[in-house]
């Protein structure tokens, strides 16, 4: 794995992770979802389907993000 998956967090089949991203505590990414490269995705963060993030964003915690 490229990226730190905090071991509470969830990331779907068919989700891409970017090399160097941190997906933190609580985290939900759906399948579909493509995040860049050094992205991190606070604490209780959610991603859905389709939802890209371009390289190098920070999500701060309890942002949900929808298509």
């Amino acid at each position: 794995m490229s990226f730190y998956q905090h071991e509470t967090a969830i990331v779907d089949n068919g989700a891409q992770i970017g090399e160097g991203s941190r997906v933190w505590h609580f985290v939900h990414v759906c399948g579909g979802a493509k995040i860049g490269k050094g992205v991190s995705l606070g604490q209780n963060v959610f991603v859905g389907n389709r939802v890209v993030i371009g390289d190098h964003c920070k999500v701060q915690n309890n942002v949900s993000v929808y298509d």
